[in-house]
């Protein structure tokens, strides 16, 4: 790479060297590409590796998905109706109250 100095003898014909601006670039090191590397195993996230359902001392449930908690206010009985039975009363109830 020439040095600055070299330059200042030459013409100037509006030519700048790109190359004597910036200082050699050299590999990273290699802790750094072993961190790069990590990155690829990782997981990509998912609703199912980022979320998480927590009961509070309180008693008051959350769900957590990365930087969001919302509350949980309601929920599906365990003995409930399936969900095909509820859908059902509900299209139907809409389908009546059609107007």
């Amino acid at each position: 790479m020439r040095k600055h100095k070299d330059f200042m003898s030459e013409p100037d014909d509006g030519y700048i060297d790109i190359e004597s601006c910036f200082e050699p670039i050299f590999e990273p090191p290699l802790e750094t590409l072993e961190e790069w590397r990590s990155w690829k195993d990782e997981p990509e996230p998912t609703l199912e590796n980022t979320s998480v359902y927590v009961t509070e001392p309180d008693g008051i449930q959350y769900f957590y998905c990365g930087n969001t908690r919302i509350r949980v206010s309601e929920h599906f009985s365990q003995s409930g109706k399936p969900m095909d039975k509820l859908i059902e009363k509900v299209v139907q109830y809409a389908a009546r109250n059609a107007g």
